[in-house]
C-alpha cells in the first residue's frame, strides 16, 4: 500500500521516525548526535515547533513533535538535509544517508502523549544499551527529570502529574520506570490510514481540519475488509478461519492480517476474526515481508484497496 500524502495543519502532533538508509548508523560518535541536536534546536526556534521527547539510537531517531506554525515536511526536511550535509563531508562520503521517508503518525495528543514520552524514553532500554532510561545520556528523559535543558518542553506533560515540580518530576520518573520490561507498544503504530494514532472520534476532527482535501481518512469495516480478501484471493472465509495450512489460504490470512494493519486495526482486533492467539496474527503478518511473498502482497494490497474504495 503506498504511503499517502502526509496530513499537516496547524497544532499537530506527531510521533516521528527516522531510520537510516538500508538501516546504517547515523551517528558514529558523540560529536555526530550533539550536531544532530543543535539543528534540531536551531529549527525549533526558528520555525516555533514543540520538541516533547526525543531518543537518539545508533542507526534512527525519535521525535514527539507539535507544530504550531510550520508544516512537519518543512521541518524535517531542514534537519535532515543539513546533517546528511554535516554528516558526508565529515566522512567523506555522497548520497542519501536517511531512509527514504521518515515515518510520522499523527496522534491524539490527548490520548497518547504520556504513552509516547515513556515509550520513546525507554528505547535504550528495550535495545538493551542500559538498564535504566536516566543511564542513557541521549535521550531527553533527564530533561525531565532535572530540567537540564532547554531543547525540549516537559512542563506541560509534568503538570499531568502535578502542579508542584519537584512532586511531578517523582511522580514522572515512577512512570516511566514503570514501563520497564515491556516491549514494543504496537498500539501507538497501528495507524488509520498508515498515519493517523486514535480512534474514530479523532480521525473525524482529523478530517475537519484538513476539510476541501477531498479525502476520507475513515478506516473500513473489518468485515469488509475480510470480504474484499474472499473475492480477491478466491479463498473463501471458511477456509481462513479454519485451519488449513495450504499455500492460498495462508497467503489470504497474511494479506488480511496485513491489510487490518494498514487500515488502523490492530491484531488483537484479528483474533475475533481468525480466532488465532497474538503470536500466530504476528507471525501472518510477517509473511509481507518474506521476499517469496513480498511482490504478490504488494499487488495484491494495491488491488485490494482499489476495491475497498468502490
Amino acid at each position: 500500500m503506498a504511503r499517502p500524502p502526509r496530513i499537516e495543519f496547524p497544532g499537530a502532533f506527531y510521533h516521528i521516525i527516522v531510520r537510516g538508509n538500508r538501516k546504517q548508523d547515523i551517528f558514529l560518535d558523540d560529536q555526530d548526535r550533539s550536531e544532530y541536536l543543535a539543528r534540531i534546536q536551531r529549527y525549533r526556534k526558528e520555525r516555533g515547533f514543540i520538541l516533547y521527547a526525543y531518543v537518539l539510537m545508533t542507526n534512527h531517531v525519535h521525535l514527539l513533535i507539535e507544530t504550531p506554525l510550520s508544516p512537519i515536511s518543512r521541518i524535517m526536511q531542514l534537519i535532515s538535509l543539513t546533517y546528511t550535509q554535516y554528516f558526508n563531508r565529515k566522512y567523506d562520503k555522497v548520497g542519501h544517508l536517511f531512509q527514504g521517508r521518515y515515518k510520522s503518525f499523527l496522534c491524539d495528543r490527548d490520548e497518547y502523549l504520556l504513552s509516547l514520552v515513556r515509550y520513546i524514553h525507554l528505547n535504550p532500554v528495550r535495545a538493551g544499551i542500559v538498564k535504566e532510561p536516566g543511564e542513557y545520556d541521549w535521550s531527553s528523559h533527564n530533561d525531565y527529570l532535572k530540567g537540564k535543558s532547554d531543547l525540549v518542553q516537559p512542563d506541560s506533560v509534568l503538570r499531568l502529574f502535578s502542579e508542584s515540580v519537584s512532586r511531578a518530576r517523582k511522580l514522572y520518573g515512577e512512570f516511566v520506570n514503570e514501563g520497564i520490561g515491556t516491549g514494543r507498544n504496537e498500539e501507538l503504530y497501528t495507524a488509520v490510514g498508515q498515519q493517523i494514532v486514535g480512534d474514530d472520534t479523532f480521525v473525524e476532527k482529523v478530517e475537519k481540519k484538513v476539510e476541501g482535501h477531498g479525502r476520507s481518512y475513515r478506516r473500513p469495516p473489518l468485515v469488509k475488509i475480510f470480504r474484499t480478501v474472499e473475492e480477491i484471493t478466491g479463498v473463501s472465509g471458511y477456509e481462513m478461519i479454519s485451519r488449513s495450512r495450504g499455500k492460498e489460504a495462508v497467503f489470504a490470512r497474511s494479506l488480511l492480517a496485513v491489510a487490518a494493519r494498514e487500515h488502523g486495526y490492530r491484531l488483537a482486533d484479528l483474533h475475533g476474526v481468525l480466532k488465532r492467539d497474538y503470536s500466530v496474527l504476528s507471525k501472518l503478518s510477517r509473511v509481507a515481508m518474506e521476499e517469496s511473498t513480498k511482490e504478490r502482497m504488494k499487488k495484491m494490497l494495491k488491488k485490494l484497496n482499489a476495491h475497498l474504495q468502490t
